[in-house]
């Protein structure tokens, strides 16, 4: 059996995203976006990332303040 890996579209064309940093200013920027009450959707798309990405930084908010004070 022949078992490759498929490509995505992305890929095929050539065109692959490469990961973006994200730093902490920008993190704690999201977070007080979403505290001011701003639709994570609206955030996600001034940054260019995915809502996924936007999520993940507001589900680990203790962990980004925590790291900020110190």
């Amino acid at each position: 059996m022949n078992r490759s890996k498929c490509k995505s579209s992305s890929d095929v064309a050539g065109t692959v995203k490469k990961r973006q940093e994200i730093t902490m200013e920008t993190k704690v920027k999201i977070i007080e976006r979403m505290e001011q009450g701003e639709k994570m959707v609206d955030i996600s798309h001034s940054y260019n990332m995915n809502h996924s990405t936007t999520g993940m930084i507001l589900k680990n908010t203790d962990k980004i303040m925590e790291h900020v004070k110190s």
